[in-house]
């Protein structure tokens, strides 16, 4: 049966009529062997880890979530008192979207999983090689096992009603399972500097250096547990359905011609193409759009400059049942349309992100290469079905002309609940055109400028922090991208120690500068934090 459950609990097994039951012994590494002994027998597709301190195990609630088909996992982890840690994963990712929780009561994603209450897909924990035995106890084991999960591929889900009971359950992280998380989890560096961190933040030096030595020890001495990937079968999408493309332009012409050839010639036809072109009226190319009359392109002139004005214009007018986004300076395959549908309809997904394989900047990511759970959503490559903005709203349009308005959105719909899924075959080559597009108004990311005579950061980046985090990690996202914006664009994450050093060295002789452009940038941020997000609502 696909939705018989095998229950572990941390003592006495109950009477349990959906699969086996199985007494987990209260020592980690035993039990870690004791489970790792069931995956090698016959498990039924789903494992209930439970703790009888909670009652008698949800076999109706249990059956509910597995019925859902959205998640891999389901836990009660924030319910358990697992909600925000380990505190240091703040100073090494502040603001990824993993690193917020939804709300207590919110079935939304969340790595962070508690072994006293968590339903897992037998397929998942085989994939990711099951429970790692070098923790000392349940916490540091559980939250370790939902960050590997999510990362290699699982969709992990925060369950409220697994459990009535809310409150810690476990036994609280001590210093070696919050250092051997971290070493699990991050690279050395980013560890030794997490340690630094702590030991500053806690004024105990000792405490924290031995945790650091004891974690980092066992990370050497013990092989880290084989990892697989989480993966959904490939399902049949709808492609008989009603697509709108959002497509804004400034400045591009040269690369917008060959795009449009691309999108109307796609093996899913689209129902429309909105261009939304924001160029001066004297600098119209009407013969372009001429050349593509009677194949679905439909221009929106528009004269108030803006990315997400436009985009929220086109979206008022489209009339697909779904919608996609593309950048005008990228180039993609003729399945790209199908590609996220198809993931789409494979996650039963809210929103999809393509992979933007990027000519310039940072090497591309190994996590490209599969689905998973989205760190982020990239309006250049996106899709949804146009019913989302009505339970979402628009896109805030506080972002305009500046940058992380795509992030703000993709993150609103995820602590709302929604799942937002990277498709990797969903591709564009994203061309990072010198000229035109955000590039008009002078930066090329949040961090990096063309000159030194805007404010730094680019303000909407900390009016984003101020909205959705912690005064610790907008402090260390502010931090983390000064330093990392000292490097060129071109040298981003490709920059050699010794360039570093030069990149250093100048950005000394710059420091005062730097002090007036972050003051202005905090100014212009506590400005638009006091008049408020601008989202309008979908018409009709």
């Amino acid at each position: 049966m696909d939705d018989a459950i095998d229950v572990l609990t941390w003592g006495a097994p109950p009477a349990w009529s959906a699969g086996a039951a199985v007494a987990l012994p209260t020592e980690l590494a035993r039990a870690a062997r004791v489970v790792a002994d069931h995956l090698a027998g016959s498990p039924s597709p789903w494992l209930l880890f439970w703790d009888p301190l909670l009652g008698e195990p949800p076999l109706a609630e249990a059956r509910r979530l597995i019925a859902s088909r959205v998640g891999d996992a389901w836990h009660a982890g924030l319910a358990l008192g697992h909600g925000g840690l380990p505190d240091e994963h703040d100073y090494i990712h502040p603001t990824t979207p993993f690193v917020l929780d939804p709300a207590p009561e919110v079935d939304g994603t969340c790595w962070r999983l508690s072994l006293g209450a968590a339903l897992v897909r037998t397929e998942a924990l085989v994939a990711v090689g099951g429970i790692d035995p070098a923790f000392g106890g349940a916490t540091g084991a559980g939250l370790e096992l939902g960050h590997r999960l999510i990362e290699h591929g699982a969709v992990v889900r925060n369950a409220p009603h697994l459990v009535e009971a809310t409150g810690p359950l476990a036994t609280p992280l001590d210093e070696h399972d919050r250092f051997l998380f971290l070493s699990r989890t991050f690279g050395a560096k980013w560890v030794a500097y997490a340690a630094l961190r702590r030991a500053l933040a806690t004024h105990r030096p000792l405490k924290v250096w031995r945790g650091f030595r004891a974690g980092t020890a066992t990370h050497a001495a013990s092989p880290k547990v084989a990892a697989g990937l989480v993966e959904r079968e490939p399902v049949d999408g709808d492609l008989d359905v009603s697509v709108s493309v959002v497509l804004p332009t400034l400045g591009r012409y040269d690369l917008l011609r060959p795009l449009l050839e691309q999108l109307v010639t796609q093996t899913v036809t689209p129902h429309e193409v909105l261009v939304i072109d924001q160029n001066d009226p004297e600098r119209r190319d009407h013969e372009l759009y001429a050349a593509f009359e009677g194949r679905g392109v439909r221009v929106i002139w528009q004269t108030e400059r803006g990315q997400w004005i436009s985009r929220n214009a086109a979206v008022q007018q489209a009339t697909g049942e779904w919608i996609a986004f593309i950048d005008d300076d990228s180039e993609i395959e003729p399945d790209f349309l199908a590609a996220h549908l198809e993931g789409l309809a494979r996650y039963d997904a809210d929103l999809s992100t393509g992979a933007s394989l990027a000519v310039v900047g940072a090497p591309v990511p190994a996590n490209y290469a599969f689905f998973r759970v989205a760190d982020q959503w990239d309006s250049g490559n996106g899709m949804c079905r146009r019913s989302l903005f009505a339970r979402m709203g628009l896109f805030d349009q506080q972002f305009d002309r500046q940058r992380r308005g795509d992030a703000e959105f993709g993150l609103r719909v995820q602590l709302a609940g929604g799942l937002v899924i990277h498709n990797p075959r969903a591709t564009r080559i994203h061309l990072k055109a010198e000229t035109g597009g955000l590039r008009t108004y002078g930066s090329w990311d949040g961090f990096r400028h063309k000159d030194r005579s805007g404010p730094l950061p680019v303000p909407s980046m900390l009016y984003y922090t101020q909205r959705y985090h912690t005064a610790r990690q907008r402090r260390e996202d502010l931090g983390l991208g000064l330093v990392v914006g000292m490097v060129p664009y071109h040298l981003k994450r490709r920059a050699s120690p010794m360039q570093w050093l030069g990149f250093l060295a100048g950005e000394l002789v710059h420091l005062p500068s730097t002090r007036r452009r972050v003051r202005r940038s905090r100014e212009l941020a506590a400005q638009m934090v006091a008049e408020g997000p601008k989202i309008p609502e979908l018409q009709g």
